[in-house]
């Protein structure tokens, strides 16, 4: 029998924030202008991490320059990615029902997103 570990990836808003703080002086030196990401996140979702895509969008007229999740207990990533159209963060992620690391029982899911703010696209 193989038995595959859990893996716990956590994306915190405040880390989303430290990230759009270190990405904005690139991209204000590309766009010439003053720029300021900003990181949204989402409601948690109870029992989120039941292997299904959950998406967090941008503003409106906003696009994505990454994201991440935080779950409530150790769960496999499926996926964490953009959108085709860069517009939100997809996330699935499963964790399983039986007892992992003294975690019984499903976790809950929350997704973040770092957008640009005021910008359609970064550099457009």
């Amino acid at each position: 029998m193989t038995m595959i570990s859990a893996v716990r990836i956590t994306f915190t808003a405040g880390t989303a924030a430290f990230v759009a703080a270190i990405c904005a002086p690139a991209y204000a030196t590309v766009l010439g202008a003053d720029f300021h990401p900003q990181a949204v996140s989402g409601t948690t979702i109870s029992r989120g991490a039941d292997g299904l895509e959950h998406t967090l969008m941008c503003p409106p007229d906003e696009n994505v320059l990454g994201g991440g999740f935080t779950v409530s207990a150790p769960a496999d990533v499926l996926t964490s990615r953009s959108t085709e159209d860069a517009t939100g963060w997809i996330v699935a992620v499963r964790k399983s029902l039986r007892p992992v690391n003294g975690h019984a029982g499903p976790a809950d899911l929350t997704v973040q997103v770092v957008c640009t703010e005021g910008e359609v696209t970064p550099g457009g």
